[in-house]
């Protein structure tokens, strides 16, 4: 009992001080919209990073503990952010040089040509299949920017390629192409990944010295791959194509790591089945344009961009999508190749652009930034 009394005397110490907080939040909060006036007068941006990170200082030099100083730092950042986010808000029909200016969607394009990684039979084309229908007018390419490269000269409207695997993580050759592009996301899909290891007719795992796949085919299936004991493992353009090469050289001791329906298409035969490490292996697949699109359905939000090479840069975007109750779906950096050790960073996260509500969250990260890239707003298909 006593320590419950204990319990209780110390929140109703808090709920006092929470009520004397409250009447000076509120007045700071006015005064954000005040400086929301002065900066629509003059024109100035809603961030200023130099401004933040002198009032963040002096706040910490308050205090000597080191552990209260952190505190005091995610407490004042958290304000800010908040008062950021109250300015952006009511700047944003000032201001409209943020998300506003990058939407120009366009209509999903009416029997459509599309471009495709890999080659007949990949899991790729499973995917460019359940996006857009068995009968599509589709055709593949060899290489990831090679889909890209079509899309530039017009050839393609659509390419589908692999981003994400759930047991290998992002294929990072393709996020740098999208941020090296500039194209956008219009859709997604998932297909199940069930590789299998091919040969040719009368071939015997024993017989298996050298398998081919490409690089994902062969992180996926590592554990399997190692009952075979002392084989070459050759990194490959595809797993289709890597079936296709098997076919071609008709040599028993040759396999590749393949889907299923690829030992039909190229006459060989399963040698073993389901030998992917996860029983849950799924590919994510994008469907990248040229142009935006963009409606009521749309659910997902993809984008880069670049920060700040300082101290609290990332704590404070993040905080953008925390206050304005956007669910942070995925977040990776790679590294910016003209300068050392510094990142683009790509998110995905929930929303639809369509949405004032997330067109200004999304404004808030944009004056945050350096460099802000969208991908692209869409949604999955089942």
């Amino acid at each position: 009992m006593k320590n419950k009394n204990k319990l209780d005397e110390l929140r109703a110490e808090i709920d006092r001080i929470d009520k004397e907080l409250l009447p000076l939040f509120l007045r700071r909060m006015e005064l954000s919209s005040g400086v929301a006036d002065y900066k629509r007068s003059v024109g100035k941006p809603v961030l200023d990073s130099e401004r933040e990170k002198q009032v963040l200082e002096s706040k910490m030099a308050l205090v000597e503990d080191k552990k209260k100083q952190n505190e005091v730092y995610e407490f004042y950042a958290a304000i800010m952010s908040i008062s950021r986010e109250r300015q952006t808000k009511e700047l944003v029909g000032f201001n409209r040089a943020l998300v506003e200016n990058m939407l120009d969607p366009k209509p999903a394009v009416s029997d459509p040509r599309i471009v495709f990684y890999g080659a007949e039979g990949s899991y790729t084309e499973q995917a460019a299949v359940k996006y857009f229908g068995k009968d599509s007018d589709r055709y593949n390419v060899a290489a990831f920017d090679d889909a890209f490269a079509e899309l530039e000269k017009g050839n393609a409207d659509y390419a589908v390629l692999p981003i994400e695997n759930s047991y290998t993580g992002t294929i990072a050759d393709v996020i740098d192409l999208l941020a090296k592009y500039g194209y956008f996301i219009t859709g997604e899909v998932d297909i199940p990944i069930r590789h299998c290891l091919l040969g040719v007719p009368g071939a015997r795992l024993s017989d298996i010295k050298t398998v081919y796949s490409h690089e994902q085919g062969i992180m996926q299936s590592r554990e399997f791959l190692k009952t075979l004991g002392d084989v070459e493992l050759k990194e490959y353009y595809s797993t289709s194509r890597s079936a296709q090469k098997v076919a071609d050289d008709k040599d028993i001791t040759k396999a590749a790591i393949a889907g299923r329906q690829n030992a039909e298409i190229y006459g060989l035969e399963v040698l073993a089945a389901d030998i992917n490490n996860s029983a849950k292996n799924t590919t994510r697949f994008i469907i990248v344009s040229k142009n935006l699109e963009l409606n009521e359905e749309s659910d997902k939000i993809s984008a880069a961009f670049t920060l700040p090479h300082k101290s609290g840069e990332l704590h404070r975007i993040l905080a953008c999508f925390a206050r304005g109750n956007l669910n942070l779906l995925k977040l990776e950096s790679r590294p910016l190749y003209d300068r050392n050790f510094e990142y683009m960073f790509f998110v995905d996260y929930s929303g639809n652009l369509l949405d004032e509500r997330v067109r200004r969250v999304t404004n808030n990260v944009i004056e945050g930034t350096g460099e802000f890239k969208l991908l692209g707003n869409y949604k999955l298909k089942e």
